[in-house]
């Protein structure tokens, strides 16, 4: 977006985890004009680094475990060991997945993203990002306060 463009807005939601998107697909489901901005990637922690990441190596850990106990259910199994490198490929995979499709769902609901990741900045700027998160979150307010007006609040 220009610094010179002005884009009104009937919502605006400050982050793009669990909650945030939840309430953004709802707006844009009533028919208001929805923005979303998120300084990390739409999905927020839950997605990228909390329970996501955590659910996906507990079922690895399940499997091992199923894999090494198959006698018990009369299944003839032998288990050799974890691959971690392997389980952390799954992992990643999981949660590319569903990243994808939450990207695909907001764009589906033309819902605005808004936030440095988001607009493709490279693994490095992101680094410096999480780095220098005070002077992100001044320049995303800022340019936010600049190009964005909200048609009304809603509490």
């Amino acid at each position: 977006m220009s610094a010179d463009a002005e884009t009104t807005f009937d919502v605006v939601i400050l982050g793009g985890g669990s909650g945030g998107y939840a309430c953004a697909f709802r707006a844009a489901e009533l028919g208001l004009r929805v923005a979303l901005v998120e300084k990390g990637k739409l999905g927020g922690t839950c997605l990228h680094v909390g329970c996501i990441p955590t659910k996906a190596l507990l079922h690895a850990a399940e499997v091992a475990d199923t894999a090494r106990e198959g006698e018990r259910f009369g299944v003839k199994s032998t288990f050799e060991s974890v691959d971690m490198s392997g389980v952390n490929a799954y992992k990643d995979g999981v949660i590319a997945r569903l990243y994808k499709g939450l990207q695909g769902l907001a764009k589906a609901h033309q819902i605005e993203v808004q936030g440095k990741a988001e607009a493709g900045a490279n693994e490095d700027q992101k680094s410096d990002e999480r780095n220098s998160n005070d002077t992100h979150e001044q320049d995303l307010r800022r340019s936010w306060c600049d190009a964005t007006r909200v048609r009304r609040p809603i509490l």
